[in-house]
């Protein structure tokens, strides 16, 4: 885990990033193995209480 700015996290090629409270998105670096190009596939998490 590395630490980076604006509240957000690295792990790998994943970036972790607080957005709010119990909210946070996650973006992972994909690379099409077709097209060789390389794209940030996002998700939102939300905690559940």
């Amino acid at each position: 885990m590395v630490p980076i700015k604006d509240r957000s996290f690295r792990f790998g090629n994943t970036k972790f990033m607080l957005i709010e409270v119990g909210k946070a998105q996650i973006k992972k670096a994909v690379t099409d193995s077709a097209t060789g190009s390389t794209y940030f596939d996002t998700a939102q998490a939300t905690l559940d209480s």
